[in-house]
């Protein structure tokens, strides 16, 4: 399985490589995570690992928290380390 990062279409929609998107979006750069068949990877698109996924998530987390119950906004936000094992069995998930 390969991580990668990837952006809409231009007429937003998920690109035809992508097999399991839609997860993390990025507020910044408009990107999204996709988990992937190592051999269906388009030359250029970028490629995380699961430390590099967790850096992003975190990063993503420090300027827009996420909440423990996302569907609860008076639930607590999560740590980095609540950060780090979501994205760690996400990975684990489809490995």
């Amino acid at each position: 399985m390969t991580i990668v990062e990837y952006t809409l279409t231009d007429e937003g929609r998920i690109p035809d490589f992508v097999t399991d998107g839609g997860h993390w979006w990025s507020h910044d750069n408009k990107t999204l995570i996709a988990a992937m068949s190592d051999d269906n990877v388009p030359d250029g698109v970028e490629t995380y690992t699961l430390e590099e996924l967790q850096a992003r998530q975190r990063a993503i987390q420090a300027k827009y928290p996420m909440r423990v119950d996302d569907m609860d906004n008076d639930s607590d936000i999560m740590t980095d380390n609540q950060v780090n094992t979501m994205i760690e069995d996400w990975v684990d998930a489809r490995s």
